[in-house]
């Protein structure tokens, strides 16, 4: 006859607090960072002799304006336009007594500086001179970075999301492979030459929005591929406004423009356009193993355009993914193996208001929900066991952009991202079901072993300005500002009935008793100052000069047990002290970049 034990197993502050300590290592992942979602053209403006042409009147037009900017050359012929919306630009020169000189097709990409050298002819204004620019390299940023245009995400085939597009880049490395879809919006851990696990990071828009927990290195948002106007991957050479030099994800939404434009698009899959499965076999006979889709179907519409011309742009998008897979080892009472199913839903929207001639507001919102209804840590779970995942994400966004003078621009992003992340009880369990976990088997049935909720949020602030300065021992981009976020991640634990029940190939073994429910909270803020100058000498050599300031608090706030402990007599209610500052970690890291512009 078995024996069976009671066993009390009681979640702790301390032990939460021990575990955080531990993320002192994981630091840099967590700290804010900010890439460029923009692009610049620079130049030098000569005539026939070679010699510059200060004053002259420089201007860039594209469809990705609302208006034009214009700027004069300064005293050594140079010019700059930064903080231009990603597109093809058109750049204008005119200068008294020469002809008017026209560069076409400037594409620019996100962080990219395009440099162009108009060379002016003797001539009357109204003669116009069109010449269309041969593809530019960049000259002057040191970074390294892959990017995936619009054009590429929708026709590489691949899985559409972050990591199978990550997978793509040189150098990258992933704990997964997805194989026809199987792995689809599973996160992975992404690394590239030696860097760590939790040194990837999700910018929406230049602001990094990463769940606030484990290493730093997971989202709480998943997104749309078709709303994005690049997808960049920045791994190397990171400037100072970065603080990591892992896998830097940096996606930069669509937005309207004065023409309609828009996309339909559908993709579909299922078991018979997959390769036959072959089998292990044992004593001779096949067993089915294995995860195969049964189903796989993605549809993304999108439509942007102007409300009023030149002055206020919409962009909209949405998005279903459905994804249906099997487990061919385990089956239910029927023979029937087990499904898992997926859905995810995004909705995107964009507006864009050109305030005055210097002055652009941006917002921006996202929601999305990624669904598993029998998510399991084992094929071996039965569906009453599984946890049911509804996960609602949101993000609200403000970017501003001011052109306080020709030579110097302000930009300033402001974002707030809210989601739960449960694991829920199936929709027939009731509160009198618990676990049941055969040791043995390695079965669970009943109900799941624990349900959790992780109901976190960010808030996240970053201010730079872009001053440029030309005859002063050549040209300086000088770019600083500062970055601070307030981060809130709390866990909720609940049992049903507080216990689970412990079997050895049916016989009962022991019951575990849990303090439960439990909720644990943290927060964090983390500050970031960073200044940096692409320093051009004599037209071929960029010096990049950076300094990097990283500032990272973390602590618990003051908690008491839950007034509705399942087991009150077991485990006495408590109320925990505010923990102070568990970590302040500070520092300072300079940068330094070289680029040497070929001789063509």
């Amino acid at each position: 006859m078995s024996t069976s034990r009671l066993a009390c197993l009681a979640w702790h502050p301390s032990d939460w607090i021990r575990a955080a300590v531990l993320a002192v290592f994981c630091l840099p992942a967590l700290l804010s960072a900010q890439v460029s979602t923009t692009g610049k053209i620079t130049g030098v403006v000569t005539d026939a002799s070679g010699a510059v042409v200060p004053n002259a009147t420089v201007e860039v037009n594209s469809p990705a304006l609302m208006v034009p900017r214009t700027s004069r050359t300064h005293a050594d012929g140079s010019f700059l336009f930064d903080l231009l919306p990603l597109g093809a630009y058109e750049l204008g020169v005119t200068a008294s007594g020469f002809q008017t000189v026209k560069r076409t097709n400037i594409v620019l990409s996100a962080g990219f500086t395009a440099t162009v050298n108009p060379q002016l002819t003797v001539g009357e204004l109204k003669q116009t001179i069109e010449v269309q620019s041969e593809p530019v390299i960049d000259v002057q940023t040191v970074q390294t970075q892959t990017t995936f245009d619009q054009r590429l995400l929708q026709e590489i085939p691949s899985g559409r999301d972050p990591w199978s597009t990550v997978a793509q880049m040189p150098g990258a490395t992933l704990d997964r492979f997805d194989v026809g879809g199987n792995q689809s919006m599973q996160q992975s851990t992404m690394q590239v030459h030696g860097s760590t696990p939790g040194e990837q990071v999700f910018s929406f828009n230049g602001l990094d929005l990463n769940w606030p927990g484990a290493n730093g290195g997971y989202t709480q948002f998943y997104t749309n591929h078709d709303s994005f106007q690049e997808f960049q991957v920045v791994s190397d050479s990171t400037p100072s406004s970065v603080s990591i030099s892992g896998i830097y994800m940096n996606m930069v939404t669509r937005s309207g423009s004065n023409t309609l434009h828009g996309n339909l698009g559908a993709y579909y899959g299922t078991m018979a356009l997959e390769a036959g499965t072959k089998f292990p076999t044992f004593k001779g006979a096949d067993v089915p193993a294995g995860s195969p889709t049964v189903m796989l179907r993605d549809t993304t519409a999108s439509l942007g355009g102007p409300i009023i011309k030149d002055r206020w742009w919409l962009f909209g998008s949405y998005r279903r993914y459905d994804l249906r897979s099997i487990f061919l080892a385990v089956t239910d009472k029927n023979g029937n193996p087990i499904a898992d199913p997926n859905h995810q839903t995004n909705t995107d929207l964009r507006s864009d208001w050109q305030l005055n001639s210097k002055n652009k507001l941006s917002l921006i919102w996202l929601y999305n929900e990624q669904n598993r209804f029998f998510r399991r840590d084992s094929a071996l779970v039965s569906p009453e066991a599984s946890w049911r995942q509804i996960e609602p994400a949101y993000i609200l966004q403000a970017l501003w952009t001011s052109q306080v003078t020709n030579n110097l621009l302000l930009d300033v992003r402001a974002g707030y991202n809210k989601e739960v992340f449960p694991l829920g009880p199936q929709p027939e369990v009731k509160a009198t079901d618990f676990n049941h976990t055969d040791r043995v088997t390695e079965t669970q049935t009943g109900a799941a072993q624990s349900y959790f909720s992780n109901p976190a949020w960010l808030f996240k602030i970053a201010a730079g300005a872009s001053w440029y300065k030309g005859s002063l021992a050549g040209t300086h981009n000088l770019k600083f500002g500062f970055e601070w976020g307030d981060n809130y991640n709390p866990y909720i634990q609940t049992v049903n009935q507080g216990i689970n029940a412990i079997y050895d190939h049916g016989n009962p073994v022991e019951v575990i008793a849990f303090n439960t429910p439990f909720t644990a909270k943290s927060y964090f803020h983390d500050t970031s100052a960073y200044l940096q100058d692409a320093w051009t000498v004599r037209r071929r050599f960029t010096l990049n000069l950076g300094l990097r300031f990283d500032r990272f608090i973390s602590f618990y706030p003051r908690e008491t047990s839950d007034p509705n402990l399942t087991f009150p007599d077991l485990f006495p209610p408590k109320t925990y002290p505010a923990s102070g500052n568990l970590v302040t970690w500070n520092n300072l890291a300079p940068r330094l970049g070289r680029q040497l512009r070929p001789l063509l």
